[in-house]
């Protein structure tokens, strides 16, 4: 049976999870691995006084526009909702709409649980099936008093796309359930996100709420920077608690600098796909360590003999190297680390460190 985290807050990779001074290398974190251009921050740092004593726009109107000219979906900024990271939103979202119970497919992103539980709501949660959302027991669960279901596709700790299980969650859920859609690393996924967004579909779906995030496809972590797309009827009653100037200026400008370089995404899955299909190879070769398929920048790995735990301690504590250990993901147990995807030299180390505690 599946169980709530332990304490009221949820467990995130990242120097701060563990004792920063320790980390040389950082694995934990799923970020796009090519990072900003020091183009893009030169150009930014030449704006940095008007943007540091100046008032950012409340309702982030340029960025809305500028992500608008993005999608290409022939919608108005009234079916916009920027935020302070996508982790904010997650929590207007439910802070909005949620009362009374939340379906998640599980194990997930620990937010929509945490969210869930600051209000109150009961939660379900409905383990994967083969590693992919179970539609069936999904769509059940909804039709006895629930407020919402989330999703995240491709599912963190997972790396899984599941765009065919989503559609279908969508087209036969009942109407009055809202789906949450979190989306955040479509951008970065082999495929593309014109194939497996779910975004084109809101204008039919009125229940329909797709979350992205700035943070993991533009590499944009100490930024915060994400933003919903949805009905404009949920998006005025979101923006009902939203607080005022949630987006920083330095935030609004980055994020419309980096939409509109429209070669970063192609360079960045080029990167991903080849390093990860590297790191892929190198672990199968191991005893120890099964990894497992993702679609996107980082992946599971089945670990043996030693629990994740004391892999994510060993590799730490002698090589600086820091993994996520994902017996903190609710219905997982202590067989699984995830790794971000870095750049070829990093990777490298890693697989060398790993291949160090195989027999």
């Amino acid at each position: 049976m599946m169980k709530n985290t332990p304490n009221q807050d949820c467990f995130h990779g990242g120097v701060y999870s563990i004792n920063p001074g320790l980390v040389q290398l950082d694995f934990s974190s799923n970020v796009n691995p090519l990072g900003i251009s020091k183009a893009l921050l030169h150009q930014l740092y030449r704006q940095l006084n008007i943007l540091c004593t100046t008032y950012p726009d409340p309702s982030c109107r340029e960025l809305k526009n500028t992500i608008l000219d993005y999608l290409g979906i022939g919608l108005d900024p009234s079916w916009l909702i920027i935020g302070n990271g996508a982790t904010e939103l997650i929590h207007i979202f439910t802070h909005t709409f949620i009362r009374r119970k939340v379906v998640i497919s599980a194990p997930t992103f620990c937010e929509y649980e945490l969210s869930a539980r600051r209000v109150g709501a009961t939660i379900k949660f409905v383990p994967l099936k083969n590693w992919k959302p179970d539609t069936e027991k999904i769509l059940k669960e909804s039709n006895e008093g629930c407020d919402a279901v989330f999703l995240c596709n491709p599912n963190n700790p997972t790396g899984i796309l599941s765009t065919a299980s989503a559609r279908q969650i969508i087209e036969n859920i009942d109407p009055n359930v809202k789906i949450f859609i979190d989306e955040c690393f479509v951008e970065l996924v082999d495929g593309g996100d014109k194939e497996n967004s779910m975004i084109e579909m809101v204008s039919d779906y009125k229940n329909l709420v797709i979350l992205r995030s700035m943070t993991k496809s533009f590499s944009l972590a100490g930024i915060r920077l994400g933003y919903c797309v949805c009905n404009p009827n949920l998006i005025d009653r979101m923006l009902d608690n939203k607080i005022s100037w949630n987006v920083n200026g330095v935030a609004q400008k980055l994020g419309m600098m980096v939409l509109k370089d429209t070669s970063y995404l192609e360079k960045s899955k080029r990167l991903i796909r080849n390093e990860r299909n590297f790191m892929i190879n190198e672990l199968k070769k191991t005893m120890k360590f099964s990894p497992m398929p993702s679609d996107v920048n980082f992946f599971l790995v089945e670990v043996s003999d030693q629990s994740s735990i004391e892999v994510r301690n060993h590799l730490l504590s002698n090589k600086g190297i820091l993994v996520r250990d994902c017996s903190t993901f609710t219905g997982m147990g202590l067989r699984h680390i995830r790794i971000a995807v870095k750049k070829h030299i990093d990777n490298a180390i890693l697989m060398n460190a790993i291949k160090s505690m195989d027999p």
